[in-house]
C-alpha cells in the first residue's frame, strides 16, 4: 500500500473514530469539566499546553490537572525543579503541583481525552509519537547526541498520536532517550498493521496502568 493511500485512509479513520468517541464520552467529559471548575480555580483545559509537529507549535487540548500557581510551587521547591530538568517528569506522588482531581485524571489518563479535538482538527492522530514539549526538543537539538537529533527529526515528520508505540512499550518505565528511540522506530516502520496492534494493546495498558508514574 502506498504512503499516500495509508495517510488518506488513516485520516478518514482518525476523524470517524474521534467524532464517535467524543459523542460516546460526552457525559464523562461534562462531569470532568464540572469537577475541575468546582474544585479548583482556573480554566478547564491546561493553559499554554504547546507541543510541536514538524517543529511548528500547536495547542494540545488536555484537562487541567495542576493548580493555577503550579509554576510558583515549582520555583519554591528547587529539588523538584532539578528532578524535572534531569528526568523530564516528576513522579505523580511527589508532584505538589497536581490537584486531587488531577491525580485521578492522570492515573486514568482521562486528562488526555480532549486530544480528540486535536485529532479532528488534524494536528494529531489516533496513533503516532506522543507530542513533545518545546523545551524537550530544544534540549535534544542543543545537545551532543547526534543519534537523538536524527531520531527527533524523524519523529517530527509525522503527526503526534493520542496513543503510540511508546505508550504500549513501557511508557515511563523507559528513560527519555529510550522513548525517543522507540518513537523513531515507530515512524520508520509505521503502517496499518502496526497501528492496529498499538490500538488493540492500548486499552489493556490503560486498565493495567503499566508504565504510569
Amino acid at each position: 500500500m502506498s504512503k499516500i493511500l495509508y495517510r488518506v485512509i488513516k485520516r478518514v479513520c482518525d476523524i470517524s473514530i474521534a467524532i464517535f468517541l467524543w459523542i460516546l464520552l460526552s457525559p464523562l467529559l461534562l462531569l470532568i469539566s464540572l469537577a475541575i471548575k468546582i474544585t479548583t480555580k482556573g480554566p478547564i483545559f491546561a493553559p499554554n499546553c504547546i507541543r510541536l509537529y514538524k517543529f511548528q507549535p500547536f495547542f494540545m487540548y488536555k484537562f487541567r490537572t495542576m493548580y493555577s500557581e503550579a509554576e510558583d510551587l515549582l520555583e519554591d521547591n528547587p529539588d523538584l525543579k532539578k528532578f524535572l530538568e534531569n528526568d523530564h517528569k516528576i513522579p505523580l506522588e511527589r508532584d505538589i503541583r497536581v490537584t486531587p482531581i488531577g491525580k485521578f485524571l492522570r492515573k486514568t489518563d482521562f486528562n488526555e481525552i480532549p486530544q480528540l479535538i486535536n485529532i479532528i482538527l488534524g494536528n494529531m492522530s489516533l496513533v503516532g509519537p506522543r507530542p513533545y514539549m518545546i523545551w524537550e526538543i530544544e534540549d535534544i537539538l542543543n545537545g551532543n547526541d547526534e543519534r537523538m537529533k536524527e531520531d527527533i527529526r524523524i519523529v517530527q515528520k509525522v503527526k503526534p498520536g493520542l496513543t503510540g508505540l511508546w505508550q504500549v512499550s513501557g511508557r515511563n518505565l523507559l528513560n527519555f532517550e529510550q522513548r525517543v528511540q522507540v518513537e523513531a522506530m515507530y515512524v520508520r516502520n509505521r503502517g496499518f498493521l502496526l497501528d492496529l496492534k498499538i490500538l488493540l494493546k492500548t486499552p489493556l495498558i490503560l486498565i493495567s496502568g503499566r508504565g504510569r508514574r
